[in-house]
């Protein structure tokens, strides 16, 4: 199910989805990219993470994201 698409760059995209492998949801954050037909294909560059480690990763962006505006 996607969530959201995030436009990297003309050429790339991050789609944030959750996704279901052996009956184990996970979130996946994968860069995406425009074939010469159009097409939006996914590449390997990504990661997924459970429940438990995306709400570190959320923790960790948020004092990223501070310490940038800082």
């Amino acid at each position: 199910m996607l969530i959201t698409e995030i436009e990297k760059n003309a050429k790339e995209r991050i789609r944030v989805s959750i996704e279901e492998y052996r009956s184990h949801k996970f979130i996946d954050c994968r860069v995406y990219f425009e074939d010469d037909g159009g097409t939006w294909r996914p590449t390997k560059k990504g990661i997924a993470l459970n429940g438990e480690s995306i709400k570190e990763v959320i923790q960790a962006l948020k004092k990223a994201s501070e310490r940038l505006d800082g």
